[in-house]
């Protein structure tokens, strides 16, 4: 049985080793002949922009050509056989800028520097060629010591395929991997200006004004505005997501139960689906390689991806969010999809713009497009990751968030109250205080996001005559149904009397009439301070709940039914399996 490649992006190392490998060398084929002279292939992280670009370069490199050829054998590729006789052609010049993640300029550049080195080292057999001058063996003895000045290494891409090219008479080939990595990390840290100059004036130079290379393919995670790093490159091509010309990143669904089955794991495809699918390429759906791979691997369903990176740029973004895209984080975590206007040409300088975080979001993979041009989560192991976000956000553990949401299941409104005013005591600097109940309809929205699994969450919605703040109906028929109205209060002493108006429009507009014997809170806020009355099903009587009151004695009755219920039900089930086996 074949290794699973986890981690492993060197196609040499996938085909040598046996690992297990989807076919995907007709990419090759479709970027000769597309034949742009810059060609940018943006995609989200881990889904085989690496391995794909290893692949083109054990292909074109001149180096090794004999050997390489080997790897091709038995892959789709090997048919084609005009294509195939451009392997090994090229003088082949790769880079790989994904490994550069540094706190300070200072840092980032010396990375940039080793980088930039060892690529010189590769081609030190130019120095014997007698084409050379000596300003040239200078200057290439000065970079590859890294005695160089900056705008040697801004100019070391054009300046190095200038001397392949006279070397070998044939233009080289570039690959430039994860171009972005470094300037995303640098927008992250701090030192974003002087990156952009660096990265700006290495491009440009290599890539813009250079009629000495023959082709260059580049991978990211972001599409940018050409005025940004690719200033002036007027030969540029972009496969966006939105595009995606070149299918050959993620899974497609054949893929996928092709490896799912030749590892026994196809039992598990519609859970699979639900975890790591549902990413929008062109018109393409695929999986997330990584997650399903290390699913492979483990056998477990879990979050894979989301765990891979330190996601600062989507942290900062989520941290940074305006109150009407808040209002729109809402409603993705609730599972309802929502229309953006789609920027594609982002620049650096606009990601601190709030109203950038969704292109943000949707080109990095953390959103997904469907056919009716809505964005929303691709699926659970991303939604899952938001939900995580916004506990952090709010400013409390995920044990503490989850003993609030058991005080909920529990009926515990006393600390379900007492835990809510520590949290607007302490943790509230996020969300500072407002005068418009949207603002608390919102955040109490937002507690009760990690419900969904046993709860339909619905906010705004039409019942009885008029429309609920808040609903939580159980999805087991066995967890307590929650109906929520919100009040602002003009001031402190209004807090309990607006609480009770609150309590009693539910009533009023019957807005439990649909509802199996809900819950009815009301709450009210002023500030940093609520209050909290609730009117708990059985019996059906108005039960006030403060901070100094017994709320466990008030719901008892109901509280213990609850238990008694899932005695029973448990009971009837163990002794059914008992009998019938």
């Amino acid at each position: 049985m074949k290794k699973v490649p986890i981690g492993i992006d060197s196609f040499n190392e996938i085909i040598s080793d046996n690992y297990y490998f989807a076919d995907k060398s007709l990419f090759i084929k479709d970027i000769i002949e597309d034949g742009s002279k810059v060609l940018l292939i943006p995609r989200p992280r881990r889904f085989g922009k690496s391995l794909n670009m290893s692949m083109l370069k054990y292909f074109f490199t001149s180096k090794n050509a004999e050997k390489n050829r080997e790897l091709f054998n038995g892959l789709k590729i090997e048919k084609e056989t005009e294509i195939m006789k451009l392997q090994g052609k090229y003088p082949l010049i790769y880079i790989s800028f994904k490994d550069v993640k540094e706190s300070s300029w200072e840092n980032c550049y010396s990375n940039t520097k080793d980088l930039i080195q060892s690529l010189f080292d590769e081609f030190n057999y130019v120095l014997e060629s007698p084409k050379l001058s000596k300003f040239e063996k200078i200057k290439f003895d000065d970079i590859l010591l890294g005695q160089g000045n900056k705008s040697n290494y801004e100019s070391s891409l054009k300046f190095l395929s200038k001397l392949l090219y006279n070397y070998h008479g044939v233009k080289p080939i570039i690959l430039i991997d994860e171009y972005d990595q470094a300037l995303i990390t640098a927008h992250t840290n701090g030192y974003f200006k002087e990156a952009m100059n660096f990265y700006r004036n290495f491009l440009s130079a290599g890539l813009k004004d250079n009629e000495n290379f023959e082709r260059a393919i580049l991978t990211g995670i972001l599409r940018v505005a050409k005025e940004s790093i690719f200033s002036g490159l007027n030969n540029l091509k972009v496969d966006s997501i939105l595009k995606n010309q070149f299918n050959y990143f993620g899974l497609s669904e054949e893929e996928v139960l092709e490896a799912l089955k030749y590892y026994k794991r196809d039992y598990e495809i519609q859970e699979v689906k639900e975890w790591y699918n549902g990413y929008t390429f062109g018109k393409n759906l695929v999986y997330n390689p990584w997650s399903i791979i290390n699913f492979i691997d483990n056998d477990e369903l879990t979050s894979f991806w989301v765990n891979t990176s330190t996601n600062d740029l989507i942290r900062n973004g989520l941290s940074n969010l305006s109150s009407i895209n808040y209002k729109q984080f809402v409603k993705l975590i609730n599972l309802e999809p929502i229309e953006i206007e789609i920027e594609e040409n982002i620049s650096f300088e606009m990601l601190d713009n709030p109203d950038v975080i969704w292109n943000l979001m949707l080109f990095s993979g953390y959103l997904t497009l469907n056919e009716n041009k809505l964005v929303s989560f691709p699926n659970k192991e991303v939604r899952d990751f938001y939900i995580t976000e916004f506990k952090r956000l709010a400013g409390y553990s995920i044990n503490s968030f989850n003993s609030l949401l058991g005080y909920l299941m529990n009926k515990d409104i006393e600390n379900f109250k007492g835990f809510l005013q520590e949290m607007f005591y302490t943790a509230v600097s996020y969300y500072d205080t407002d005068k418009e109940e949207k603002y608390y309809h919102n955040l109490m929205l937002g507690f009760v996001f990690g419900l969904s699994d046993n709860y339909e969450i619905r906010s705004n919605r039409e019942y009885g005559t008029g429309r609920v703040d808040l609903l939580l109906k159980s999805k087991n028929n066995i967890l307590p149904n929650y109906i929520f109205e919100f009040k602002v209060s003009k001031k402190k002493e209004d807090l309990e009397s607006d609480c009770q108006k609150a309590l009693d429009q539910i009533e009023e507009k019957k807005y439990g009439i649909e509802i199996e014997n809900p819950v009815k809170i009301g709450m009210s806020f002023y500030g940093k301070e609520i209050e909290v009355l609730g009117l708990a099903p059985m019996p059906i009587n108005l039960r006030k709940f403060t901070g100094t009151q017994n709320s466990a004695i008030c719901l008892l009755s109901s509280f213990l039914f609850d238990i008694f219920s899932v005695f029973f039900i448990s009971f009837m089930f163990t002794y059914f399996f008992v009998t019938q086996n």
